[in-house]
């Protein structure tokens, strides 16, 4: 039913909830998971001008976002599931929403409610929140546990 399913990764308790919720249906559905995190540019473009992301920025945003994917993989790994990695730059909604799903045949996507970026989630609205409306496939919201 479900054989490729998007974990999208930011380092939050929510994400991480996401991610055992994806691995029960993971087991459940034989699937693959794929474990998704994405280095937000936007904001460096609208700070910085037409400049972008200064490269020791960009270094350590990357870094985290090895250190987000290792921790995803090692829980993935003692649930026994199969999984494929990816760290994208872009516009996370957009890359989580349709960007990836098309180009990797994603049946599903398993997302946590909310994520670290508080800023942004005042500012323009969250994530998951543009997710579901906007996805091309099925979008399952995991709530916290608290």
């Amino acid at each position: 039913m479900y054989e490729h399913i998007l974990v999208p990764l930011d380092g939050s308790k929510n994400s991480q909830q996401a991610l055992e919720e994806a691995c029960k249906l993971a087991k459940q559905f034989d699937s693959t998971l794929n474990l998704v995190t994405v280095i937000n540019n936007t904001n460096f473009y609208y700070g910085a001008g037409a400049a972008g992301m200064p490269p020791s920025m960009y270094d350590d945003q990357h870094k985290i976002a090895e250190n987000i994917i290792n921790e995803a993989k090692k829980y993935a790994d003692s649930q026994g599931i199969k999984y494929e990695t990816s760290i994208d730059i872009g516009n996370p909604k957009n890359i989580i929403a349709h960007v990836y799903p098309d180009e990797h045949d994603v049946d599903l996507i398993v997302i946590g409610k909310s994520g670290v970026d508080a800023i942004n989630r005042l500012l323009i609205g969250s994530t998951t929140a543009f997710v579901v409306r906007n996805a091309t496939t099925k979008v399952l919201v995991v709530n916290t546990k608290d």
